[in-house]
């Protein structure tokens, strides 16, 4: 496999691949992003109405397209609660769902009575369908917070999924912890801390990282424990992965202690990528220098970039029109210069 010359490519990818590996059933699969990654508020901010509530029935077929796709089935919903948008306390929403299809990465919500949902939905000519065939709905617990409705749709948000972390169902209170991470709003830190603290393994993992996802880096500490014996799984794959988004300059001196000794691949490129590109502090050359001999050649490469952001150095910088062959004299280059000069010179962060 291949190095991509476009850096920004390649670190998408070379982040992602372990995760989404996961995922591919087959090799022409539409990759669908877990639903715990997922970016809860862009999909509403993209949704002109949202909408939680209750299945009442489903049942009723909406015939064939235009375009000939498969006839559609009616939902109806009791809605709890409207987000964005105008809709009516029952709502009809058409969708399509195929057990074939699933494993393409369409038609893949199966609606059932009495389950529920929050729905990011289009009005079309003849009534509510889905924004998205495979994302535009996630089930949800029964339970709501206070209504805040002055406070703006994300308070609102973020209260509901709140008080879903009361549900007697532990499968309802992960979801719950996951959404809220979605979510990613400061707000929602004080209850994810208090579940890192009180709950299960599963649920202090995953309260772990919707924390990351809000921003907070003070759990960093939780983070090293859990990923001292590698990131594979889906938690471990997925906190990784939120690593290179960490942007709080307090958390240089914790990402760090978490390279030193992480086994994982992903992890070592995450934190790579977080302090010699998104972070970009004088603090992290040692480590970055030292993962110039990393036995992997994707935290390689990503040590030699952020050694490039933060000197300058041309000794650690690519040609312009750089190829894959000129990687690893590149890397060689750099860490004699590591070696003979920069090690020696003063750096200071912050």
């Amino acid at each position: 496999m291949g190095f991509h010359r476009n850096s920004v490519i390649y670190r998408v990818f070379a982040l992602a691949v372990s995760v989404l590996f996961f995922y591919a059933t087959q090799a022409l699969c539409r990759l669908r992003v877990p639903a715990y990654m997922l970016d809860i508020r862009a999909l509403a901010e993209a949704a002109p109405i949202v909408f939680r509530g209750r299945i009442a029935e489903t049942g009723a077929t909406v015939p064939n397209r235009s375009d000939g796709s498969r006839p559609r089935t009616v939902a109806t919903f009791r809605v709890d609660r409207v987000y964005r948008g105008r809709v009516a306390a029952d709502v009809e929403l058409h969708f399509t769902y195929s057990s074939i299809s699933t494993g393409e990465g369409h038609d893949c919500i199966n609606f059932q009575p009495n389950t529920y949902w929050l729905v990011f939905a289009r009005q079309t000519g003849d009534g509510l369908e889905l924004t998205d065939d495979c994302d535009g709905a996630l089930p949800v617990s029964a339970l709501l917070g206070p209504d805040l409705t002055e406070e703006g749709w994300l308070n609102q948000m973020e209260a509901d999924f709140t008080a879903e972390l009361a549900d007697r169902d532990p499968s309802s209170r992960l979801i719950s912890i996951q959404r809220l991470g979605g979510l990613g709003l400061p707000g929602s830190r004080e209850a994810l801390h208090q579940i890192m603290k009180t709950g299960d393994k599963d649920e202090s993992g995953w309260a772990i990282y919707a924390l990351l996802r809000t921003g907070d880096a003070t759990v960093l500490p939780g983070v090293e424990q859990l990923l001292q014996n590698g990131d594979d799984g889906p938690l471990k794959s997925a906190i990784a992965l939120q690593l290179k988004n960490v942007s709080d300059r307090d958390a240089v001196p914790g990402l760090i202690s978490i390279l030193q000794n992480a086994p994982g691949k992903l992890t070592r490129c995450s934190i790579l990528t977080a302090l010699g590109e998104t972070l970009r502090d004088p603090r992290a050359v040692p480590s970055l220098a030292a993962h110039l001999s990393d036995p992997d050649p994707y935290a390689r490469y990503d040590a030699l970039d952020g050694l490039r952001n933060l000197t300058h150095e041309n000794a650690c910088t690519l040609p312009q029109d750089w190829h894959e062959q000129d990687i690893e004299p590149q890397e060689s280059k750099c860490s004699a210069w590591w070696e003979q000069q920069g090690r020696f010179q003063s750096r200071t962060g912050r």
